[in-house]
């Protein structure tokens, strides 16, 4: 990969514009999901346990569309279309919102949000499909959009607790409304009307059949995520409870972590070029083991700031890595790998909360931390598994 390659995105408009539409997409996700268990719990004043509710319809309608949309998608339906339909599953979701009625949340709201998760499968496609026929580098561009996956996660859910304090817990819903509608006026602009992007079509036919290399990848995204979550779902509690911090302390840390995820999703690319993805993914993981257990040792803030530089570190290695790995066992199907890997980054998220409260209750938001060691641990023995799967060899994997 060459320098020019590398930089080529940067000045490419039509890649930035893509980047964009994966930031606006990302953002009603980002403003809306992490929210949604205290709109239910502090703000409806209803039981933790009907989190578990919603967080079930979301999840099956998100496996399911993801998957479908893969399907559909690899074998040449257009972009456009399917992407408005997440738009529209997103409005009604915030608009059902706005009712404050749990009936409401569980059989609407949340198969909606379920459903807007598959647009970054639909954009992620487009853009890995968009950087193959333009020449970008593929590991590179991968990262750039991820990044803006993860700065849309920084911004949103601070920006959305903000407008719950100032304005009331029901405009966070009318900001994602908006923010659909910019995402639906983008997506005019960005998509061709007639765009697809139809499965690679191979030199040599590959094999019918369970692509086991695929899932060890998606498996890998999945534990890593997984990890990653259960710690960040317990560190807030984690440093004022139990390390005796104060109370910016949590602010504090993820600020420093969101700003050492960015940097090295952006480096990710830089260092695929002298070592494989797969050996940048076994250094995250490692990493990922002694961040844990130094973070759940931390007493005072500047242990807590070396804490937080050392996960933000590890995650965006991973971060910036990772869906190419799993791209890389695509078999030309990218739809389906990306929806695959989305879907990973999901479920983590929706399994990790109720794991942490467990934990938490019986052992303190400490071990919680701890225990999240076990969820990298397994991420890096799957990575030994893969070396066996043949793979596309996407820049060294």
């Amino acid at each position: 990969m060459s320098d020019k390659q590398a930089l080529a995105y940067r000045s490419d408009h039509q890649a930035l514009m893509i980047a964009l539409l994966v930031f606006v997409s990302g953002a009603t996700n980002a403003a809306i999901v992490p929210f949604m268990g205290f709109y239910i719990i502090e703000v409806l004043g209803h039981a933790p346990a009907t989190v578990g509710l919603y967080s079930v319809s979301a999840m099956t309608i998100s496996i399911l569309s993801s998957r479908l949309y893969g399907e559909w998608v690899d074998g040449g339906a257009r972009i456009r279309p399917l992407l408005f339909v997440c738009a529209f599953g997103a409005f009604c979701a915030a608009a059902a919102a706005l009712a404050g009625s749990l009936p409401l949340l569980i059989l609407i709201t949340a198969p909606g949000m379920g459903l807007t998760n598959a647009a970054s499968t639909l954009v992620f496609s487009y853009g890995r499909h968009y950087g193959r026929t333009h020449g970008l580098e593929p590991v590179g561009y991968n990262a750039f959009l991820r990044m803006t996956v993860s700065l849309a996660w920084m911004v949103m859910p601070a920006a959305a607790y903000l407008v719950a304090d100032f304005a009331g817990a029901r405009f966070v819903f009318v900001n994602a409304m908006l923010i659909v509608l910019i995402w639906v006026a983008i997506a005019v602009a960005v998509i061709p009307r007639g765009q697809t992007c139809p499965m690679e079509r191979r030199a040599e036919a590959e094999p019918e059949g369970r692509n086991l290399g695929l899932w060890l990848a998606a498996a890998i995204s999945f534990f890593l995520s997984f990890a990653h979550s259960l710690c960040a779902s317990a560190l807030p509690v984690f440093f004022v409870r139990e390390a005796g911090l104060p109370a910016f302390a949590p602010g504090l840390s993820l600020s420093v972590k969101c700003a050492m995820e960015v940097f090295f999703i952006l480096m990710a690319p830089r260092m695929a070029r002298f070592i494989s993805p797969r050996l940048i993914l076994g250094g995250a993981t490692i990493l990922a083991v002694l961040a844990f257990n130094v973070i759940a040792s931390v007493e005072t803030v500047p242990q807590m700031l070396i804490g937080a530089a050392m996960e933000g570190t590890y995650y965006g290695l991973f971060a910036g890595t990772c869906l190419t790995f799993v791209q890389s066992f695509s078999r030309g199907r990218l739809a389906r790998a990306t929806a695959l890997y989305m879907n990973s980054i999901f479920l983590a998220g929706i399994f990790s909360v109720p794991a942490m409260g467990l934990i938490a209750q019986l052992n303190g938001f400490g071990m919680a931390i701890r225990l999240a060691s076990f969820g990298a641990g397994a991420a890096f023995l799957l990575l030994f598994l893969t070396r066996r799967q043949k793979s596309d060899n996407i820049d060294g994997v």
